[in-house]
């Protein structure tokens, strides 16, 4: 995987625009997660997020998806560069496709949150028309399988 497949996926643009910013943006765009100390910690991410995101939700995706974009913890398809889930902070960002995005918000998943200083941020917003914050939903296995399948490939 290079900078250049994840940086030239247009689906991308959002979510690699905020994980680049402030300090992050000193980071290479991509990055495999063996090449810092402790990929679990220091990364801007609580533990149980980097666990939840690179150890459940890949049940049914390939290990080598598991990679750091700008320093944080994500999922990438490993042929495309698509960006499928993100770590971030105390919460993850799961791309997906519109039925499963559907089934999400009727299920509760929220496309907004208020972080602890105040500030709201908006998935869609921010990173673009397809995300939502996780909410532990067991479906989200599933998921980030389709999304794995259904928009892997560049259209």
């Amino acid at each position: 995987m290079s900078d250049d497949e994840v940086s030239f996926n247009p689906m991308n643009l959002g979510v690699l625009k905020y994980l680049s910013r402030e300090e992050k943006s000193q980071n290479p765009v991509i990055a495999a997660p063996n090449s810092v100390r402790d990929p679990y910690m220091g990364q801007g991410s609580h533990p149980d997020i980097v666990q939840r995101v690179w150890d459940e939700l890949t049940v049914n995706l390939p290990k080598k998806c598991r990679f750091l974009i700008y320093g944080t913890p994500a999922l990438v398809h490993n042929r495309t560069g698509l960006v499928i889930a993100i770590c971030n902070g105390t919460q993850y960002n799961l791309r997906l496709i519109a039925d499963d995005f559907r089934t999400a918000i009727a299920k509760g998943a929220s496309t907004q949150i208020r972080w602890s200083t105040g500030k709201i941020m908006d998935s869609l917003a921010e990173l673009g028309p397809d995300w939502i914050f996780g909410g532990w939903f067991k479906e989200e296995i599933q998921w980030c399988h389709n999304t794995y399948d259904c928009n892997g490939e560049r259209h």
